[in-house]
């Protein structure tokens, strides 16, 4: 290795500057190429002349440099230079010079030379292996248009090896970073390579996962497979199913091993909840099958995500397969089985700290997940059965008393709580993830009738099954807009985002509401009885509703309903508790963290959004004007003009009560609406709005004249 340091750091300047090589290609490819195991690793056994450690010494100054960092570095200089070898940005003189030695490396078998180092005891030599080899696999892929049939056979002998193998780390690391870079990168798809590197590893890798997951629960295996596994590599077998699910989502590749694991892999991998492995693995699992629920599978290394996936029969037959699989274990307990952890505050780091409560992440993906899963058996079940949408009422109250039960023994209900009041508990700090449950109750109470029924008064109103079973829809809405302190810039924003889904569900609501002004009106006001506020600090306090119009939202304008009925079975404690303090003061600290996408005022001739004097305006649009996709997809909701207006639930609000009542939940709901209403119209108006939301504002007129 005499000499090698010198010329390895004049490569590496050349290389950062997309520079010509002054050394020929096949010196350039001589120096780059890795040593052995044996002589990167054992930096003593090496003889090296006195001279040249001295020199070493001398550049280094306080560090000696060994062989096996001289490894390291030959390692991450090819990384660089296939990076400026497959740049555009690079001289195309100097790209040809750079594949030439790629090329060249590659007839020298640099591939097996560093699959080799992956055979080794030291982690930071056979990471950077690992990363290395990948680049050479997908550089061979994308401008070679060939499998690397060396690092194919490696992947297949580490499965078919025993599972405390050392090179199975590195071997999975590499599968993932391949099927990631031919996720997002549409040149290496055309060549059709993926196909056949699956369809080699099919048997082989869902043999080895029913080898690293147990299929039966530890009461019937005292020793379970993961025990032979450490759990940093069950967390990148996790890693790598997530990434064989984008695949089959965003690619819709209709491969066999695809199927596999949404209806094989993922469903053994719910009996990882009794197996002992670390906290981290079971909230994995826990937030890959939630995920590949929400078709949303890769979300976090993908660079866009597609809302509004076009239908998959195939695929949706797989996922129905995982739901029932995950229904069928809520049904037995499984739920029992979740943990949650102290919420971490050192970031998985070394310091035992941690925030007071529990773990919502993992509570909320758990319960997102249950309802996914029940959406879809509403679904299939409401298409398959004679009398669409008449579903079984007890399935959906036992899955939802499981469900309930399960939150009620982490987050410690203390008092007689309202139980459609978990949404917005478990998912105060998760947008995204509460929208989706919204959407998933909304969608189940729509396709079953019977939740439909009502009530006139407040004993028998709590005891409808959409209350008892936590998804009354007016319900859930209102907690929403409590828990953004009825902001309706805040709304707008969800609106304009595209990392929500509350455009679907907002719209779906909207058509509900028109048609269900009573019980919303109804709801409301037996909201305002059994709140606490009544206390003469704020009760006594007597606002017109003139004024209440203009007046900014209070944060405590609704809180937990508590509500008094010994007929609501459910978790319940007489000892007083602080629980529900815990719901206000997040809503305001977490609000203080929502970013406005729009400013408002930022127009030459706008005003003021919420001045609250402006009558709703209807926007006058022919259906052809509609141009864009979320245009299109409001279309498919259903969404057409309102001819009428019904003016029938007047009488209901007269009965409404006092003052108060009429100047709470119900006042201050509708004032958020017209406030949003008013902020689309002049949005639209100055062309602001990134969509044509006439239809959607036809609506909010419609249920802004029901209010008036």
């Amino acid at each position: 290795m005499e000499g090698a340091f010198p010329g390895l750091k004049e490569l590496h300047k050349k290389l950062l500057q997309a520079a010509p090589l002054h050394k020929d290609v096949q010196t350039s490819a001589a120096l780059l190429m890795p040593r052995s195991p044996s002589e990167a690793c054992a930096g003593s056994a090496i003889h090296e002349t006195a001279g040249y450690v001295t020199s070493l010494c001398l550049d280094s100054v306080a560090h000696t440099l060994v062989p096996r960092d001289v490894t390291l570095l030959q390692l991450s200089l090819i990384q660089i230079l296939i990076i400026k070898a497959e740049n555009l940005c690079t001289e195309p003189h100097i790209r040809q010079q750079y594949s030439h030695v790629v090329k060249v490396l590659q007839q020298n078998g640099v591939d097996t030379a560093i699959m080799r180092l992956l055979n080794t005891s030291d982690k930071v030599l056979s990471h950077i292996s690992s990363k290395c080899l990948s680049c050479l696999v997908l550089y061979q892929l994308k401008f070679q248009n060939e499998v690397n049939t060396h690092w194919l056979q490696l992947c297949l002998n580490t499965l078919r090896e025993d599972p405390s193998s050392p090179t199975l780390m590195p071997c999975l690391m590499s599968m993932i970073a391949v099927y990631k870079e031919i996720l997002v990168d549409e040149q290496i798809r055309k060549t059709g390579c993926l196909l056949q590197i699956m369809e080699t590893m099919e048997d082989v890798f869902v043999g080895f996962c029913t080898t690293c997951i147990p299929r039966l629960p530890v009461a019937e295996c005292p020793s379970p497979a993961p025990g032979a596994v450490s759990s940093s590599h069950i967390s990148c077998l996790l890693d790598l199913l997530e990434v064989l699910v984008a695949l089959r989502i965003e690619l819709k590749l209709n491969v066999s091993l695809c199927k596999q694991v949404l209806s094989v892999i993922l469903p053994q991998a719910l009996n990882l909840m009794s197996a002992p492995v670390p906290y981290f693995i079971k909230k994995q699992v826990i937030l890959v099958l939630k995920r590949c629920l929400l078709y949303k599978a890769g979300e976090d290394f993908l660079p866009s995500h597609n809302l509004f996936n076009q239908q998959d029969a195939a695929l949706d037959a797989e996922l129905t397969v995982l739901a029932t699989t995950i229904l069928n274990a809520v049904g037995q307990g499984w739920l029992l089985q979740v943990p949650s952890s102290d919420r971490s505050s050192s970031f998985g780091g070394a310091n035992q700290g941690s925030e007071h409560g529990p773990d919502l992440v993992i509570l909320g993906a758990a319960s997102l997940s249950v309802l996914k899963a029940l959406e879809i058996q509403f679904h299939n079940e409401a298409y398959s059965s004679p009398g669409p949408g008449y579903i079984e009422i007890s399935e959906t109250s036992l899955y939802m008393g499981h469900l309930l039960n399960f939150l009620e023994r982490h987050l410690g209900w203390k008092e007689r709580v309202h139980f459609c009041e978990w949404v917005s508990l478990v998912f105060i700090e998760q947008d995204d993830d509460m929208l989706e449950v919204a959407k998933s109750l909304l969608q189940m109470y729509l396709h079953n009738p019977r939740l439909h029924s009502t009530a006139s008064d407040d004993e028998d109103i709590w005891k409808l099954p959409s209350h008892c079973c936590g998804m009354n829809p007016h319900c859930i809405f209102l907690f929403l807009l409590k828990n953004v302190l009825f902001d309706a810039s805040v709304l707008l924003d969800f609106l304009i985002s595209s990392e929500t889904c509350f455009l679907e569900y907002f719209v779906r609501y909207l058509k509900l509401l028109k048609e269900d002004w009573s019980q919303f009106c109804l709801i409301c006001t037996f909201l305002d009885r059994s709140s606490p506020l009544q206390s003469p600090s704020v009760a006594n306090v007597s606002v017109c509703p003139r004024q209440m119009s203009n007046a900014p939202c209070s944060q405590e304008s609704i809180i937990s309903p508590h509500v008094d009925t010994s007929s609501v079975s459910g978790p319940r404690n007489d000892k007083p508790s602080s629980h529900y303090h815990l719901s206000d003061g997040i809503s305001s600290s977490s609000l203080g963290a929502l970013q406005r996408l729009v400013e408002y005022d930022s127009s030459e001739d706008s005003e003021s959004e919420m001045s609250g004097s402006e009558p709703c305006l209807v926007i006058s649009r022919q259906a052809g004007a509609d141009s864009s996709d979320i245009d299109m997809h409001m279309k498919n909701l259903g969404l057409t003009a309102m001819c009428s207006l019904s003016h029938t639930t007047s009488a209901n609000m007269q009965d409404a009560g006092t003052t108060y009542q009429a100047a709470g939940i119900w006042q201050k709901a509708v004032q958020c609406l017209g406030d949003l209403q008013a902020a689309i119209d002049r949005l639209h108006r100055k062309k602001l709005f990134p969509y044509n939301p006439s239809a959607l504002l036809k609506l909010l007129t419609h249920v802004c004249a029901l209010s008036k």
